[in-house]
């Protein structure tokens, strides 16, 4: 216990010097951002809100001067959107191998609470994916992303799956269909032969181990 005291206490120590080092950057490059940052909390920097633009609204990043900057974050967060939507494919596919596994080769209760504790973990892994999505997608929300645009969507628990494709299919499979972001994992700004080549790397992502 003590000796994750002390881990925790210099992780808070490392964060607060980074975020001193952020706070300089943006009295630097956002002044008129002075008025809304305090000094950080050394007790808990990890609740210090970084201020970047998707946390005002249009007219504030206007009259703040970030507009600009909204343009680098947008691109950035897109970025990151697609990245966690792409590490949630992996992780889905890493959780139906393994639970294919288990089904067909663990047996006896000790093997099996071992099996179901690491299956346990790899649902939390796809889980951090999603909420690593969900960040990035109410950044984009707020930045002007549409709420009705298809390519980034809301993304509900209830749709952390997908189709194993390390087994053969079963009765009833084909009726039901995997979530959104199995089909969407390609920006919406693409030329057209690009999109062509995002959707067969998608197609292949799919239907690969």
């Amino acid at each position: 216990m003590a000796m994750r005291s002390e881990m925790i206490l210099k992780a808070r120590r490392k964060l607060q010097q980074e975020l001193v080092a952020w706070r300089q950057s943006q009295f630097c490059f956002c002044p008129l951002l002075k008025p809304s940052i305090d000094a950080v909390d050394p007790t808990s920097p990890e609740q210090e809100k970084l201020l970047l633009p998707s946390s005002f609204n249009r007219v504030l990043r206007e009259r703040l001067g970030l507009a600009s900057l909204a343009v680098a974050e947008y691109q950035l967060r897109e970025g990151q959107a697609y990245d966690a939507l792409d590490d949630l494919c992996e992780k889905i596919k890493i959780f139906n191998v393994n639970l294919n596994f288990k089904k067909n080769n663990v047996f006896g209760q000790g093997p099996n609470t071992r099996a179901q504790a690491f299956l346990k973990q790899l649902v939390a892994d796809k889980v951090n994916a999603a909420d690593k999505y969900r960040i990035a997608y109410r950044a984009l929300i707020s930045l002007g992303l549409s709420a009705t645009d298809l390519s980034l969507q809301e993304l509900g628990d209830d749709q952390l799956f997908g189709k194993d494709a390390s087994r053969l299919a079963k009765l009833g499979d084909s009726k039901r269909e995997d979530p959104w972001f199995w089909t969407a994992l390609r920006p919406s700004n693409l030329p057209a032969k690009e999109q062509a080549e995002w959707s067969l790397e998608c197609k292949a992502c799919l239907y690969s181990i």
